[in-house]
């Protein structure tokens, strides 16, 4: 039976808001025009969830799957933090790289297309930990009273050096207030589907505004579940192993 006890294995801190401005992609807030590619960059150097997920993939796969949901997450809020109006983009083919001045993590962003939809492929390597590569699109934005919204949807793959491996699509929204002056002015919703090679599918939802949900199964049992907010982080409760 599937034991009563839950018990929290993974508390991420999702950034939202002003605490965008305390990571790497600080630097960019206050500009009218950011580089779309430059900082969806920073925001793939942000890898403590990838080296939390290392942890787990041996014994907890599926608790390792919600860290590496985790990192896609915060890649997402932290690329859109501060975007209020269509952002510069690199030439086509342009691949630009960026490099984490406290640890050896290098990101690089290749620019794709730019019509109908920008478009990006992306890749990190995690040296000792892991390798990201993945692809965004970003479409055109379009205004909603003093909102900006934009749709970017994520695919990633993550290969750990262990063999363990995630693949995560998304299809998240965000939307940024124009004249918001306290508060959060960056907000994320959507979905994004889970999947690893132990088995593990899941799915994590987003609302409007900012509440998590979502469950991982293995097969037909539920092995875990989302909760919290993009505000006050996310938990992933894992259920004890299942025992005939």
């Amino acid at each position: 039976m599937l034991g009563a006890l839950l018990r929290q294995v993974v508390r991420t801190a999702i950034l939202a808001g002003g605490a965008a401005a305390a990571t790497a992609g600080a630097r960019y807030v206050s500009s009218k025009r950011i580089n779309a590619a430059e900082r969806l960059g920073y925001a793939l150097l942000d890898t403590e969830r990838l080296t939390d997920a290392a942890q787990y993939t041996e014994t907890e796969p599926e608790a390792a799957l919600a860290a590496c949901s985790a990192y896609l997450v915060n890649v997402a809020h932290q690329a859109a933090a501060g975007i209020s109006g269509p952002p510069t983009l690199d030439p086509v083919g342009f691949e630009r790289t960026v490099r984490s001045e406290n640890s050896p993590v290098t990101a690089i962003v290749t620019t794709t297309a730019h019509e109908p939809e920008s478009r990006w492929q992306f890749e990190v390597v995690v040296p000792g930990v892991a390798r990201v590569t993945g692809s965004r699109r970003l479409s055109a934005s379009r205004f909603s009273g003093t909102s900006v919204r934009m749709s970017t949807p994520d695919t990633v793959s993550i290969r750990f050096d262990n063999g363990y491996a995630a693949r995560i699509e998304s299809d998240l929204e965000f939307a940024s207030n124009l004249i918001q002056i306290t508060g959060p002015r960056t907000h994320v919703s959507g979905a994004a589907h889970l999947s690893d090679n132990r088995n593990n599918v899941g799915r994590l939802q987003i609302d409007q505004a900012g509440e998590v949900t979502g469950t991982i199964t293995r097969g037909t049992h539920i092995v875990g579940r989302f909760e919290g907010s993009l505000s006050e982080g996310i938990t992933f409760k894992q259920y004890s192993a299942l025992e005939e």
